[in-house]
C-alpha cells in the first residue's frame, strides 16, 4: 500500500488549514516544512511538543518526512554549518517524537562553474556530520536532488550515497528538479531507483511547474514501474504552482511580466487549457492542491497502484 502525502503549507502556513485539507483530501500524513509561519528547522523541541504536536495527535495527522532545509546552505559556509548540525539534533528528536522515519536533507549549495570533483570530499565529509546527528536511531535522512547543490543529477546524488556509506542515508526523487537541471525524469529514475526510498510527487513542464501529468516528469511511468517493484512508502506532492495560482492573471494581462519566469506565459495558457480554467478565472493555492491530489489519486488508479 502506498500512503499519499503532500507539503500542506503550499496551501497555507497555518497548521490548522493544513490539517484542513489533509482531511478534506482524507490524508493521514503531511510533510511539515512551515507551521505557523515558522520553518519547521527553527522550533525548539520544547515549542514543537507544547504547539504543535497535540494539535496533531487531536486531528490523527502524522508526518511522512520532515521538509527541512538541511543542507541548504553554502558548501563552506561553516558557522551556517554548526547551526544546522545543532537543528538537526532537535529534528531527530521530534522526528522520534511524530514515529516519522525520514528528515529531507541536502548536499550544499556549489559554484556550478567549478570542477565539481573539487567540492566532493568536503561535501562527504559534511554529510558524514549529518548522519552521525542521526547514529544509533532509526530515523533516514533523504538527499532531496535540489537545483543548484552538488547531488542535482543522479551521477551526483549516486555518488553521495555510496561516498558516505551509511545505512542512515537514502535518497529521495524529484522529476521536476531533474527537468531544470537538464536531466531526463525517467532516466534519472532508473539510475536512483534501488538508493531511493521517498518520492516527491511534482512536475515541470519547460522550467515551469504544472499539476502532475501535465508536464516532462513521466509520473505515470515512473507510478507503473514504482507498482511493478512492490513499492509502499510515501508519495508526497509538492504542487509549486503557487506563481501560476498568483500570478497568471498578471501574466495575461502583460505577458512581459512572464520574462521573470521563462515559458511561464504559454505554460499558465496550456495548463487552463487542460484544467478547463477560463484565462481570468482565479484560481486559489488550495485549488491547485487539490488538482495534484486529484491528479495523482487519477494517475494511481490507471497503473493499478493501491493507496492506504
Amino acid at each position: 500500500m502506498v500512503r499519499i502525502s503532500g507539503f500542506t503549507d503550499e496551501y497555507s502556513s497555518d497548521l490548522s488549514l493544513q490539517i484542513e485539507i489533509c482531511k478534506e483530501l482524507g490524508m493521514k500524513y503531511m510533510c511539515p516544512r512551515s507551521v505557523n509561519g515558522k520553518s519547521i528547522a527553527d522550533y525548539s523541541y520544547e515549542e514543537f511538543m507544547d504547539k504543535v504536536k497535540p494539535v496533531l495527535d487531536k486531528e490523527g495527522i502524522k508526518f511522512s518526512s520532515i521538509g527541512s532545509p538541511i543542507g541548504k546552505i553554502g558548501l563552506y559556509n561553516e558557522d551556517a554549518y554548526k547551526e544546522q548540525l545543532k537543528k538537526l539534533e532537535t529534528l531527530v528528536k521530534i522526528a522520534q517524537a511524530m514515529e516519522c522515519k525520514y528528515i529531507r536533507v541536502f548536499s550544499f549549495f556549489v559554484d556550478q562553474r567549478d570542477n565539481y570533483a573539487g567540492y566532493t570530499p568536503e561535501v562527504i565529509r559534511k554529510m558524514k556530520g549529518f548522519l552521525e546527528k542521526v547514529e544509533g536511531t532509526d530515523v533516514i535522512l533523504i538527499h532531496e536532488n535540489e537545483k543548484k547543490i552538488y547531488g542535482d543529477v543522479p551521477e551526483r546524488a549516486i555518488e553521495i550515497y555510496e561516498g558516505v556509506n551509511h545505512p542512515n542515508l537514502k535518497l529521495c526523487y524529484d522529476a521536476s528538479n531533474y527537468i531544470q537541471c537538464n536531466v531526463d525524469p525517467y532516466d534519472a529514475y532508473l539510475k536512483t531507483r534501488d538508493y531511493t526510498v521517498y518520492y516527491h510527487m511534482k512536475d515541470c513542464l519547460d522550467g515551469v511547474e504544472v499539476p502532475l501529468g501535465l508536464g516532462q516528469g513521466r509520473i505515470e511511468d515512473i507510478l507503473k514501474d514504482l507498482r511493478e517493484r512492490e513499492y509502499n512508502g510515501f508519495l508526497t506532492m509538492e504542487p509549486h504552482t503557487w506563481k501560476y495560482a498568483l500570478l497568471k492573471k498578471a501574466f495575461y494581462l502583460c505577458p512581459l511580466f512572464s520574462l521573470a519566469i521563462k515559458n511561464s506565459y504559454r505554460v499558465f495558457k496550456y495548463v487552463d487549457k487542460t484544467m478547463n480554467i477560463k484565462s481570468m478565472q482565479k484560481v486559489s493555492r488550495k485549488d491547485v492542491f487539490v488538482w495534484q491530489y486529484s491528479q495523482l489519486d487519477a494517475l494511481m488508479d490507471k497503473v493499478g497502484m493501491n493507496k492506504d
